[in-house]
Formats: structure tokens, sequence, C-alpha cells
């Protein structure tokens, strides 16, 4: 395989976010057994989903290729708690977004079953839930008023605001500001004072990952891309948080980790988070062009807390996909809703201005607040919240405490338009960059957009190094 055929399967998948682990093995049975096509090295930095698909499309062109990982687990933001009920319990990534994308579709081509979840979620409205039909059918023209913002934002053709200001613009009330953060703002890992609306709906142009969210029901998403990237998992070297890159030699790119060990290669993939990055704790020589850096403070990345509480039965309503309400969670998704019949757990990513409000408190102490607010919400005799909670069931996990991810996921800053792109700009041809902030399809913020970015990556380091 030649390098300009090479290179054309790469591009054709960047654009259509078509790319699986074995894309390099789509050669022909004619073509000559591979032969190493780069007498250099790479390393990738993080073994999360990025690091992993940037690794297996490398190593399947006999590339010299290894993973430095932090920590002692790869899947970076994809992880799971294992010691609750008969259905997986994400503490990071949950819902697969889209079915037609790379992510979908190898988890169906791996016989992995996914059911979507139905659209039927409670509002709380002064106080009180409702289904979306109900608030509908009864005319409640402020839930309207906020339900067909939501519909327009692809359309949206204003200023570059926050979510919040082009919301009062909109003349939504007062009373139905929740309904669109928590339908917007939380999946998108901010509040609605902190997004840019132009940076929402220019993603909500972008996506083609196709339409539904869905759950794994028998496997979880760790498990999954323990099954995908087996033959990448032996590269992988863990504990080892680099705190210095040093390019500064044209030939070699010296990485050292905390440890004081040194790594040397010819190529580097950075894929850890956003916030990683802003925090100054990887120093880099020479410093990084500014076009680089300037990118970082135009994306944001907030503090999120995952939270699962788990109750001895359901008090809210079976049918019930989500609620969304006024208080520290914007909404309770439930995840047993198509996984199990018991459904007795209500799940909350605490993002933005909430996450930081809850910082510092205890486990405890956050759950009692949530209870307090799921309380007034479902009253009798002292909440039902609080009379059903299971606490020896329930768990909490603060992304925004963890050294080497410090925070949710990438969200659009106003003024931002392009900042992933100019992220993503390769340095010097020698450092590549990939990780969900620098998807490029509207896919920030998901698992196929780390994917995606990979892709993009791959791409751009084979233009250089492939001669062949």
């Amino acid at each position: 395989m030649k390098r300009r055929e090479i290179l054309q399967k790469l591009a054709l998948t960047v654009p259509a976010g078509m790319a699986f682990p074995s894309l390099l093995n789509s050669c022909a049975p004619k073509d000559p057994p591979l032969k190493p096509v780069y007498d250099g090295n790479v390393i990738i930095i993080g073994a999360g989903v990025a690091g992993l698909q940037a690794a297996q499309l490398i190593k399947n062109q006999n590339v010299s290729v290894q993973i430095l990982e932090a920590t002692d687990l790869f899947g970076g933001r994809v992880k799971v708690n294992h010691d609750f009920f008969d259905f997986p319990l994400e503490q990071g990534a949950d819902y697969v977004y889209g079915n037609s994308n790379p992510w979908h579709d190898v988890i169906i081509e791996r016989g992995i079953t996914l059911e979507e979840i139905p659209k039927h979620a409670s509002f709380v409205m002064d106080g009180i839930p409702d289904f979306e039909e109900d608030l509908v059918g009864r005319g409640d023209t402020d839930f309207i008023n906020a339900q067909n913002f939501i519909g327009n934002l692809k359309n949206y053709g204003g200023p570059d605001l926050t979510l919040q200001n082009a919301v009062v613009s909109a003349q939504i009330a007062p009373r139905a500001h929740h309904v669109v953060e928590g339908q917007v703002a939380t999946p998108n890992g901010a509040t609605y004072n902190n997004m840019s609306v132009k940076g929402i709906s220019d993603n909500l142009k972008k996506w083609d990952g196709g339409e539904g969210r869905f759950f794994s029901s028998n496997q979880s998403l760790i498990q999954i891309l323990s099954g995908v990237y087996t033959d990448v998992l032996s590269l992988i070297k863990f504990n080892t948080p680099i705190s210095s890159i040093d390019y500064s030699d044209p030939s070699n790119i010296i990485l050292t980790d905390k440890n004081g060990e040194t790594h040397t290669c010819t190529r580097v993939i950075i894929t850890v988070p956003l916030a990683v990055l802003k925090s100054g704790s990887i120093a880099f020589t020479p410093s990084l062009p500014i076009l680089n850096t300037s990118a970082w403070n135009r994306i944001g990345m907030s503090g999120g807390i995952k939270v699962t509480l788990s109750f001895f039965s359901n008090f809210w309503n079976k049918s019930s996909t989500s609620i969304y309400t006024e208080g520290y969670a914007r909404e309770y998704y439930a995840p047993g809703i198509v996984r199990t019949n018991s459904n007795r757990v209500l799940t909350a990513l605490i993002v933005g201005d909430q996450a930081e409000v809850l910082a510092g408190k205890s486990d405890d102490e956050i759950f009692q607040l949530l209870l307090a607010d799921l309380d007034a919400i479902y009253p009798v005799q002292g909440g039902k919240a609080s009379k059903e909670f299971n606490a020896a069931e329930s768990y909490l996990f603060d992304w925004g405490k963890q050294e080497y991810i410090q925070g949710a996921q990438s969200y659009p800053l106003v003024s931002g338009t392009g900042a992933p792109a100019q992220m993503a700009t390769p340095v010097q041809d020698r450092i590549f960059w990939a990780g969900e902030a620098t998807a490029l399809n509207g896919n920030s913020a998901t698992v196929q957009g780390a994917m995606e970015s990979a892709n993009r990556a791959t791409l751009e380091l084979f233009d250089v190094i492939l001669d062949i």
C-alpha cells in the first residue's frame, strides 16, 4: 500500500467520522506484508479513548509506538463502578450519543446490545414535576417557549453571547431558565452563564453522529474499550505522568516524567485533558506557539461531580428518564431505565457553578443537599427521597479532584470560534494533538469526538512520516 493510498484511506474517514481501530488493516490481502514505514518512534501521552485509537492506527502500520499513562488505569474519562446492581454504573462517560458514528457502530459490531433511551423526562415547574406532554397540554407558555428556544438553537444567528444572555434576550421567563440549562448546558459540561450559545449552535450544525441516546445494557464502556483496543493495551506504561517535554533538539523529543525517568521519541501525540494543559503541569521547551496556548483559554472545562443516589424504591416515576430541576443538580437521569426492572437509581452530573458551590463538602454533605432538593419536589412525611435513600449503595466521584483529569469535559466559550482547530495545530510537524477538546465535527465532549480527534492527529502524523 503506497503512501498516497494510506493517506487517502485516513483522509476519507475524518470528515465522516467513520474510522475503526482496524482501519489501517483494511489493505487488501493482495498487498505485501507491512514493512516498517518509519524508522523513528511515536509516544502518545494519555491512555484515554483518543490515545488508544491513535495507538491502534499507528501500530497497524508497523510504526513503533508507546502510550505513557499518568494513572494505573486506561480509559481516561471512561470509568465504571462495578460494586452496584446488575448493570454498569458509569462514573464517567455513560450515554452513547447518536446511531451513526464509529463509537456506536463498533459497539454494535461486537454484538453488544444498545438500548435507546425513550424521550420521557419530567420537568419541575414551580416546584412540581410534570411530563412535557402535560405541560404542553396545559398550555404552559413559559415551558413551551423554553423548548422552542432549544429546538431552534441549531439555527441561531445572533451575536456570540453566553447561553444565559441568549435566554434572557429571547425573553424566556426566569421560571423556565433551568429547563434550558439542564437540557443544553449540563450535557455540555457547564452552567449556562459560562458557555457560548454560538458555540453550541455551531456544534449542532456540524453534528453528524446520528440520532438518539443509548445505554450499553450488558457491558460497561470500559469493558467495550478493553475489547476494541486489546492489541494496544500492552503498549501502555502506567503510572507515568509527564512533567516536561523538550523538543529543542530537532532529532529527538525528550519527555520527562514525575519519577525522573526520561523517554525519547521522534514524534509525540498529546491527548491529556484540556484542564491539565491549562494548569501548566506539563512544561514545554521551547514554549509552545501562542497559536496553541491562546486557544486553550478560548475553550472551557469546568469541574464535574458524578453522583449516583440509590433508593430502596422508586418514588419519582418509573417511566421518567430524567428529572430537570432548579436545584444543585439540573438533571437527574435514571441509568437503569432500560437496563433493569428495578430502576431505583438516580444519577446526576453536577458541573460549572453548582460543582464549585459543592467543592470542599464531604460526600455525605453533598448527598444530603441533593436529597433535600428531591424531598422538596416529592414531599411526604419528611420527604420521600430521604426516607427511601440507600446510603450503602450510593457513591460520588469528583472529576475535578482527579489530578490528571481536573474536570468533566470541554465546552465552547464566547469568542471561542475556531479555538479547537487552533489548539489542534501540529507544532513543527513533531507535536500532535488529540482528545475530545480538539474534535472538529461537533463531537466535542463525546467518546466519538475523542476517536475522531485521534483519526485526525494520525492523519497529520502519517502525512509527515510516511515515505514509502
